[in-house]
């Protein structure tokens, strides 16, 4: 396992705080109750995001049940996830940064089982089950093995602080949704071909879906975010090319149409009062989304049936794909 010889945490788990009164205390407390880590060695950083229910007084009160050491808060304004965990970032002073949610929790050994497979040269540690190696792989490798199977979150993972200052990682401040597969992908293009990544059997992230977080919620403009977060990546990815295989930019083509046949979902079983100019607008960003997708070869041939038979209802007629869409979730 990696040593500390400094006077500083060993692990800075950052939580971003909005509205969590009622998962919050054990957030916190499953974080704070680690096996086999000195208690010295994490500190909790909670950014209150402009709570209002109550959260802005159960950050402070825990943070002063351990005298402002080992839980630190800032109070902000409003200004979304990203720049609280930007904020976490400047903050923390561990050798390690994780990120957790409000709502989610940890099992005890979750900092454990990370930091033993962590050494000087790590950039990531990564409990998922989307892939797992017993060496360390390189940022490339995480690209296409990781990352596009489906691993675009950040939690569940220990990163390199200094090496994301260092690189100026940053969280996307103005994306709405897809900003963890902006933030994964820029860690793993600063990795390069350096294997500095170490991916582990998961288990120890205890992941609680939240029915009123973004993806769940009725069709804002802010919903197409994911459509552009995967023509981002697509960018990001074009820039190194020669260093991945021709499926990686599959998996990405994938991905484009799978975003668009959600938003489209959206349009099609709104049942709250309908703005027209938005809907107009998704179905436009949507519909460009899949044409430019499958303009990359085997796109097409690597969808599921049943996504092959969406995709060609919609370029035949958009309007039934919507009316026979609505009428299937009994919208």
């Amino acid at each position: 396992m990696f040593t500390e010889t400094l006077e500083t945490p060993m692990v800075s788990i950052i939580i971003p705080v909005y509205q969590a009164k009622d998962t919050l205390r054990k957030c916190v407390e499953s974080c704070l109750l680690q096996k086999e880590i000195n208690p010295e060695d994490v500190e909790i950083i909670l950014i209150d995001d402009g709570s209002c229910d109550g959260s802005e007084v159960i950050c402070d009160q825990l943070s002063g049940a351990y005298n402002g050491i080992r839980v630190i808060v800032k109070h902000t304004e409003n200004q979304g996830v990203s720049v609280a965990r930007n904020t976490g970032i400047d903050l923390a002073k561990g050798r390690f940064v994780a990120f957790v949610d409000s709502d989610d929790e940890v099992t005890d050994t979750f900092l454990t089982n990370l930091l033993k497979h962590a050494d000087e040269a790590t950039l990531l540690v990564d409990e998922t089950n989307s892939f797992y190696s017993t060496q360390k792989i390189s940022g490339f490798q995480y690209i296409e093995n990781s990352i596009l199977n489906e691993n675009t979150h950040v939690w569940g993972k220990i990163f390199d602080r200094k090496s994301l200052i260092d690189g100026n990682i940053r969280f996307p401040e103005k994306v709405a949704i897809g900003e963890d597969l902006l933030f994964m992908l820029d860690v793993a293009l600063l990795a390069d071909k350096r294997r500095c990544i170490r991916c582990i059997p998961d288990g120890d992230y205890i992941y609680n879906d939240n029915e009123n977080g973004a993806m769940n919620s009725a069709l804002k403009r802010s919903y197409l975010d994911q459509i552009l977060c995967w023509r981002r990546a697509e960018e990001k990815l074009l820039s190194v090319k020669n260093s991945l295989s021709p499926y990686a930019f599959v998996s990405v083509a994938v991905s484009q149409i799978l975003t668009a046949l959600l938003v489209i979902g959206k349009v099609a079983t709104q049942t709250e009062k309908r703005d027209e100019e938005l809907d107009k607008q998704a179905m436009t960003v949507s519909m460009e989304q899949i044409e430019h997708a499958l303009k990359v070869r085997g796109s097409f041939a690597a969808l599921s049936i049943g996504h092959k038979i969406k995709v060609m209802l919609l370029k035949y007629s958009p309007e039934l794909y919507l009316k026979l869409y609505a009428k299937h979730k009994g919208a």
